[in-house]
């Protein structure tokens, strides 16, 4: 239903017919006329029709037989000339089906003496979004004369506006701090008495300087905008894919989030905390809403789920409960302490897992319980961490025993997938099931089956769409729904870092992007530092960190295996001396691009420092210093230094400086490769692990 209101005024009623012994009869006649309806009589009376259609793109003008002039069931004396002010009426537009492409309407009819001539007509149109009374592109129709005396047509919603006309500016960066170009449509001689705005506050992922560790809980999609919800922490994150930062909101609460379920009738997105309680935000404007109650005559609930029946049912490790819209009641007690993992509904029953407990089975038809499932009967794991229907089958995810599967129509197990047939792990992460096609996390893995040919298709590392943990912890389905959805169905992984991969399916290749919640280094410790065009490289682990000080975030870190003890840079690239793969080059991306150890010339595989000189690559080992030519056939020339301790190295004008315990500082001219008599104590006595480096001339 859409509302509004209309105020017709200052109508002069010229009769040219038998004149009328009463104003104040055709005052009360017209007055009456607007809000009810009047009983037919034998007189005549013209009326005044107007028609209110609403009309969208969807559907056509629907269109209503004009209502002629009717009579009343007395005689009625109309005045020579009068007036009228009908006041303000709310018109409501009802009947829309946009399924048949009938819209909505509304008609008010108003009575004159017959041949009565009308002049001096003024209509007012009053809206107000914030009160619900609005109206979608109408258009006000006298339809006894063919004439539209409002429309609105092609111009969106009168009475609120949720989007400027043509492209939103404001969506983006401010740079620096403002902008502008934002129009709105609105009618002509409307009079804005109070201008609302209300702004996102969109964030660019968080950045930490020790590893991030970012744990997806839950999740839900709006099923109009689309928009994403994630579960993080204590944190309810809102994403917009279209956006740019995508998270456009963070809403904190007062404990770790275990769950969240859309409530489409309610328009209301339900949130479970680990301390027990419930909160509501409303899936219109992200407002508070009035949450479930709490119970606090028992353990805090730790999973909940609405069912098809309305009702809301929730475990934890006691029992199992149900919230009928009034109360909450105890349905199921159980004997055993088992935290709740995972509920899901197939065909009229309810599966709710617990941890090393099985499956409770619940008949909503009977409001009774059904034979628990265990791994004494017919079950895989006693712990299920997750449940998913896929066609006629009920599967069942495990972290510690594979994926089961039981065909719940005709009421059979089917074979269980594990490390001994199918998967490469036990430990099943996560399962989807997106246009045919079953994904499966197992361990470091990703796996797609095909459910309409019963095939497993194809097996990926999750090390192969940019992923650098060593399982994987999510799946996420978030299909093209509307505007803050992507443009087409996704999936995106997490393996708990910060960083989630888009995998798009059907395409090819099947990862289509990224994005990132959360970034932080892999590894709080740095061994050797250096800065290259605005990135800052660590090494840390056998990782190379890459931080972007520009975007302030970390970037996808390069795996070398290795500790490293220097890096450096000539201004293009970085050079890596490690402790036992020799010296390596890498790009700016992080790819390493060519690496000299003793397989192809090097001293030693034990790289103490590297430097760049203007032609040559220098490194320096336990017992030797090497000139690397680094184009071409890369020729590596050796020299050893007869010296104890050999503890780093500085290249400055072609000269390499070489710091050591015993014979002060060794110098190698390396254009000419030959060593220069080196430089003794000038007053530094006593000083032991002296650092050396180069800093300007």
């Amino acid at each position: 239903m859409m509302n509004w209101l209309v105020h017709l005024n200052d109508i002069i009623a010229h009769e040219l017919g038998p004149r009328s012994n009463s104003v104040r009869n055709a005052t009360i006649m017209m007055k009456s006329a607007v809000g009810a309806k009047l009983p037919v009589s034998n007189s005549k009376k013209s009326i005044f029709l107007v028609f209110l259609m609403l009309i969208s793109s969807m559907s056509p003008i629907l269109i209503i037989s004009p209502v002629s002039a009717h009579e009343t069931a007395n005689d009625v004396i109309w005045p020579k000339q009068g007036s009228n002010d009908t006041g303000w009426v709310q018109l409501d537009a009802v009947g829309a089906n946009p399924d048949i492409g009938m819209q909505a309407s509304a008609n008010w009819g108003l009575n004159f003496a017959p041949g009565a001539e009308i002049s001096n007509l003024t209509m007012e149109i009053r809206v107000n979004g914030s009160d619900n009374l609005m109206i979608e592109e109408p258009i006000i129709n006298a339809a006894d004369i063919g004439i539209n005396l409002f429309d609105w047509s092609g111009l969106g919603m009168l009475g609120s506006s949720d989007s400027f006309d043509g492209m939103n500016p404001h969506s983006g960066r401010l740079s620096p701090n403002s902008e502008a170009g934002a129009v709105w449509t609105l009618p002509s001689g409307a009079e804005i008495t109070e201008l609302i705005v209300e702004a996102l506050a969109p964030v660019d992922p968080a950045v930490s300087f020790e590893p991030v560790n970012i744990e997806i809980t839950d999740y839900a999609v709006h099923f109009v905008d689309g928009r994403l919800y994630l579960a993080v922490s204590d944190s309810l994150l809102t994403i917009d894919y279209n956006n740019d930062p995508k998270i456009i909101d963070i809403i904190e609460f007062d404990g770790e989030i275990i769950g969240i379920e859309i409530d489409s009738t309610n328009l209301a997105l339900h949130i479970l905390t680990d301390v027990g309680f419930f909160h509501s935000i409303s899936l219109i404007d992200s407002s508070e809403l009035t949450p479930l109650p709490t119970s606090i005559s028992q353990a805090p609930f730790q999973a909940f789920y609405i069912a098809s029946d309305g009702n809301v049912y929730a475990s934890n490790e006691d029992r199992i409960s149900v919230f009928d819209g009034l109360a909450w009641s105890d349905a199921y007690a159980k004997t055993t302490s088992g935290d709740a993992l995972d509920i899901i509904e197939v065909n009229g029953i309810l599966y709710f897992s617990f941890d090393n407990e099985g499956v409770v089975r619940w008949d909503m038809n009977t409001n009774s319980a059904l034979s628990t499932w265990t791994t004494a009967n017919n079950l895989h794991s006693d712990s299920v961490s997750k449940f998913l229907v896929a066609g006629n089958q009920l599967l069942m995810a495990s972290k510690d025993n594979g994926l089961a599967r039981y065909d719940w129509s005709a009421g059979f197990w089917l074979s269980t997938w594990s490390s001994a047939n199918w998967l490469t792990s036990d430990n099943v992460g996560d399962i989807l099931v997106v246009n045919n096609m079953l994904y499966i996390l197992s361990g470091d893995s990703l796996h797609t089956y095909n459910t309409a040919n019963g095939i497993f298709q194809q097996t990926y590392s999750i090390s192969d769409f940019g992923l650098t943990g060593d399982a994987g912890d999510d799946l996420i389905s978030w299909p093209n729904i509307g505007p803050r959805s992507p443009a087409n169905d996704m999936i995106l992984i997490s393996d708990g870092f910060g960083l989630l991969a888009e995998l798009t399916p059907g395409n090819t290749p099947l990862q289509t992007g990224s994005m990132l919640l959360a970034s932080g280094p892999t590894s709080a410790d740095m061994e050797a530092v250096v800065e290259l065009n605005d990135v800052v490289y660590i090494a840390a682990g056998g990782f190379m960190n890459r931080f972007d000080t520009a975007q302030s975030r970390w970037l996808e870190p390069t795996f070398i295996g290795d500790n490293v003890n220097q890096l450096s840079t000539d201004g293009s690239y970085i050079y890596i001396a490690a402790e036992n793969s020799g010296a390596h080059k890498m790009h700016n991306n992080g790819t390493i691009l060519q690496t000299w150890s003793t397989s192809n010339g090097l001293d030693e595989n034990s790289i103490q420092a590297i430097s760049m000189a203007s032609s040559n690559l220098v490194t320096l080992s336990s017992g030797a210093i090497s000139v690397i030519d680094p184009s071409g056939a890369s020729t590596i020339n050796s020299y050893e230094i007869d010296s104890f301790g050999l503890n780093g190295m500085a290249v400055y004008d072609e000269v390499a400086y070489i710091a050591t315990d015993d014979s002060g500082l060794a110098r190698f001219d390396i254009t000419n490769e030959t060593f220069l008599t080196p430089w003794g104590s000038t007053g530094v006595n006593n000083a032991d692990n002296v650092p050396i480096a180069v800093q300007g001339d």
